[in-house]
């Protein structure tokens, strides 16, 4: 009987052979789908322009998108705008202007929520089953939310929708990693981004003929029934139910991908599936769910870095957007403006990540996108033009960044808790932009001092980033073990990844006895090929 890992199938029937390619185009169009709801308060939330009329007095002119003592129960209002909003069938202007904040907070942490709370469901449940549940909780809630005759009604359902839309990010992200081989992995996950840009272009388009929110908003959430046949498509991840030990179930998927890759012949006539090299995946102790993420030093450190880089991307990302956001004045032409830019960034990103590696370049962009806004603050305030250039500098970096720190992180957590840890980091991310706006504010005390802010947080994060381990060209580790044999890889660069490639090989090639796992005093488990890659090093 032979024994194969899921990186084993992959190298025989194709890394990204035809039936990859279906699984993750129909993904990446996902991404277009999640991008009209994290952008959907932009537009539904548009401020109004009016005029104010004071009540009782017929003759004063009327105050233009102002209110007379900043109130709105002071005015008889007139609206002026061709797009109907909330904030002008609920009158949020004014003194009420802050509720339309207090929309896109509330959305934020229902995203916040999913990914903190339920990020670990896809990990018990299963990537797709989770994907499809989610999925359809979102077009239902977001869609009712269209309906809400209340403020207060319509804020809960959009709270409910971003906690299913979290879920929708975070499991099909894993998936699509997992469903394709070591060498498509980067690329992958990168060109993730494109569609969402992608998609932000077309929301854009798509809201400047609209002609008011709740049409938009329902258009917004039905658009989500175009994406339910992927049910049929996509099939669950290899990877995790091998690890979940449905083998049987594991192999039906490999072998289906093999026969749509026409490469069903190449497969062994006997084989089973594993997640090791010797099939000791049936005495791995049962994972105890993202509390694997504290147990060992090493682990914990590698977790408090992400969440630490996931916060200034997001921070610095946001921040950035929101300091730049006029182009022109016209708001659809921004927003759309904002969302192509980012594409040749990730073009870039893809094109060397797979030569530098991952650290390297996630380290090169940020600490280029930290020196380019910390230099800022040493410009004059009259010379605006270098000043946005170094702003758009640090914009491109740190987009190409935030892309890569989805593939870096996918590849560092392993297989049995990988979407928990996904949802930590997500969690960072949503935080980072919640305080991005205050970190603007720091503008108003000394000019140009919330870019100084930005920059030193993102060029720590770049250095930071050299602790992580390199993870290019290596298998997705499936266990807190495989990190740990990870890191020892990471050590000696060149010549410590060949020696543990050979010492694999070794292991395939020879007839051994399973050992089983045992828990080092570190909290992780250590394998019997851990230990001799140790020993390799001494």
């Amino acid at each position: 009987m032979k024994y194969l890992t899921v990186d084993d199938v992959f190298n025989v029937v194709g890394q990204f052979g035809w039936s990859q390619k279906i699984y993750y185009f129909g993904l990446s169009l996902l991404q277009i789908f999640t991008a009209f709801h994290m952008l959907l308060n932009v537009y539904t939330g548009l401020d109004p322009t009016f005029k104010c009329y004071k009540d009782g007095d017929t003759k004063a002119d009327p105050l233009v998108n102002q209110c007379f003592n900043n109130r709105v129960q002071d005015c008889r209002l007139s609206y002026t705008s061709k797009f109907r909003s909330f904030p002008t069938e609920w009158n949020f202007i004014c003194d009420q202007k802050y509720k339309v904040a207090f929309a896109q907070s509330i959305w934020m942490g229902g995203v916040m929520t999913g990914a903190l709370v339920l990020g670990g469901t896809a990990d018990k449940f299963g990537r797709l089953k989770t994907l499809m549940v989610s999925l359809l909780g979102t077009i239902a809630f977001e869609g009712f939310s269209s309906y809400a005759p209340t403020f207060a009604i319509m804020i809960g359902l959009r709270f409910v929708g971003g906690i299913c839309c979290a879920l929708v990010i975070l499991a099909s992200f894993v998936l699509s990693q997992e469903l394709v081989g070591t060498n498509y992995r980067s690329s992958c996950g990168i060109m993730l981004a494109v569609f969402f840009a992608i998609g932000i272009a077309i929301f854009s388009g798509m809201a400047a003929i609209i002609p008011d929110w709740r049409t938009l908003s329902f258009i917004c959430a039905v658009s989500g029934i175009l994406f339910l046949p992927l049910s049929c498509i996509v099939p669950e991840s290899p990877r995790w139910l091998a690890i979940k030990g449905q083998q049987a179930e594991a192999k039906k998927v490999l072998e289906l991908m093999a026969k749509k890759n026409g490469k069903l012949d190449e497969l062994p006539s006997h084989w089973e599936v594993t997640t090791s090299s010797n099939g000791e995946e049936s005495k791995v102790k049962k994972s105890q769910g993202i509390r694997e993420l504290v147990y060992h030093p090493y682990v914990l450190m590698l977790t408090l870095i992400q969440v630490y880089s996931w916060f200034v991307n997001s921070a610095v990302y946001y921040g950035l957007t929101m300091a730049a956001s006029n182009l022109g004045g016209n708001v659809y032409l921004s927003t759309t403006l904002s969302g192509l830019i980012e594409i040749p960034s990730c073009l870039i990103a893809v094109a060397i990540i797979d030569r530098l590696g991952r650290r390297l370049t996630l380290c090169g962009f940020m600490l280029v996108g930290g020196v380019a806004c910390l230099v800022i603050q040493f410009i004059p305030p009259s010379f605006v033009v270098y000043t946005t250039t170094l702003a758009l500098c640090g914009k491109l970096s740190i987009a190409s960044s935030f892309a890569i720190c989805y593939v870096h992180s996918a590849e560092i957590f392993p297989t049995e808790i990988r979407n928990s840890g996904m949802g930590i980091v997500s969690v960072a991310a949503r935080f980072g932009g919640i305080v991005s706006p205050f970190i603007l504010m720091l503008g108003d005390v000394v000019p140009n001092l919330q870019f100084t802010a930005l920059g030193a947080m993102t060029f720590i994060a770049g250095l930071l980033n050299l602790k992580l381990p390199e993870t290019m060209g290596q298998p997705m580790p499936e266990s807190v073990a495989d990190i740990l044999a990870l890191r020892t890889t990471s050590k000696g660069g060149v010549d410590d990844d060949y020696k543990y490639k050979k010492l694999q090989m070794d292991e395939e090639e020879v007839d051994v006895s399973v050992f089983p796992r045992s828990r080092s005093p570190g909290g992780a488990h250590k394998s019997k090929s851990e230990d001799q890659v140790l020993l390799i090093e001494d």
